[in-house]
Order: C-alpha cells, then sequence, then structure tokens
C-alpha cells in the first residue's frame, strides 16, 4: 500500500509539471531547464519507493542535445501517396523532443511545445520509447546532437519513425531502429498497411479521430 500511494503521488507529480510547468519561460532552453530542475525534484522525491529507470544525479549532470522536431503523419495523404516525398505527409510541429545527454548516451528527454510566438512549456518527461530508441541510432546520429533528425508518428499503425536524410529508423513490423531504411521503401510499406487498415476499420473510424 505504501509503494502504492508513493506511485499516485509521484504520478501525480508528473501529471502537474507537465501540464502547468513553464507559463514564465520564453525560450526553448529556458523551458527544458525548469523541465530538468522539475524532473530532478521528482526523482528525488521519489527515492528508491519507484524506480522511473533514470536517477537525479544522472539528470543533472546530463546537457541538452539539438532539438528534435515531433510531426504526424497525415494518415489521408499516406493513403493516397505517389512518391511526393516524405514531407509533402507531415502535418506541422506538434512539440519538440529535446534529448538529455551524458556524451553520446541520452539520459532522457524533455517534450516542450511552442504555446505562443516562440514562448515553450513542457508537455512530456521521462518517455522510455524515444530514451531508448534514440540511444540506439547511428553513432553518426548521435555524435551529431541529433541535428536535423525528425519524430515522426504515424496514426492507426502506431508507430514512430526516426527520419533524417532520406533514412528512416523504426522498429514497426520487427525492424531495429539501428538499421536504415530509405523514405520510398518505407512509405510503400506505411501505404500498403494504411489500405489494409482502412478497408477492416475505415467504416468503424468515419467520423472519429484517428487511432492513437
Amino acid at each position: 500500500m505504501k509503494h502504492l500511494k508513493t506511485y499516485i503521488s509521484i504520478l501525480a507529480i508528473v501529471f502537474t509539471v507537465a501540464t502547468n510547468a513553464q507559463e514564465d519561460n520564453s525560450s526553448i532552453q529556458d523551458a527544458v531547464n525548469k523541465g530538468k530542475t522539475d524532473l530532478m525534484d521528482i526523482l528525488t522525491k521519489a527515492g528508491k519507493d519507484f524506480n522511473f529507470g533514470i536517477d537525479a544525479a544522472s539528470v543533472k549532470s546530463a546537457s541538452m542535445a539539438s532539438p528534435i522536431s515531433y510531426q504526424e503523419m497525415n494518415f489521408d495523404l499516406l493513403l493516397n501517396y505517389n512518391q511526393q516525398g516524405i514531407n509533402s505527409l507531415l502535418k506541422p510541429e506538434i512539440k519538440k523532443i529535446v534529448p538529455l545527454v551524458n556524451g553520446n548516451k541520452v539520459v532522457t528527454t524533455i517534450g516542450v511545445s511552442n504555446i505562443k510566438q516562440g514562448r515553450y512549456e513542457v508537455t512530456d518527461l521521462i518517455n522510455h520509447q524515444y530514451h531508448n530508441e534514440l540511444n540506439l541510432l547511428p553513432n553518426n546520429i548521435k555524435q551529431n546532437g541529433f541535428k536535423t533528425l525528425k519524430i515522426i508518428y504515424v496514426p492507426n499503425l502506431n508507430t514512430m519513425v526516426y527520419n533524417i536524410n532520406g533514412k528512416n529508423y523504426t522498429s514497426y513490423k520487427n525492424n531495429s531502429v539501428m538499421q536504415a531504411i530509405d523514405d520510398e521503401t518505407l512509405l510503400r510499406i506505411l501505404k500498403a498497411d494504411a489500405i489494409e487498415f482502412q478497408r477492416k476499420y475505415g467504416s468503424q473510424l468515419a467520423g472519429k479521430k484517428l487511432l492513437n
């Protein structure tokens, strides 16, 4: 019962930080610094009662890498894709995922969104999928601080793609995040699966939000 209460309390802190912090911050750097401080506070309060897979000391010593653009693929455009290029399928940026790194190792990530004319706020903390998969990317991407990398989410197919310079890294359909797939090969796979998804579930989703 003690551990359950601690877990609920920590989740409440994470939720509060992610939704209410950053109102006074004006830049990505400011928002990330505040998020980093709040995260260290969360991890310190959690202590040994709950394991988040990271510790406050590692977060404190970590530095900010290049912010990564997070965008969502337009599912309807994917269904009709005809070699226009991957960028033609992307919706506007939703947020930025900022890796906190020690050397080439990602300790964790902080998500920030542009709420108004360059004012950023924290949207999420401790996302283990970003953390784990960014660490699996080729060394040259990590050594370059993730510059020009994009994270693309494909709704309904519920998959994450790490895109850079015409190459893609994804665990979709048992692929390895460590192995590159070129844009057109990936998009052929995604389009075929999107068409199959639409055939099976399209009538059920008519007028409803796409599945995440």
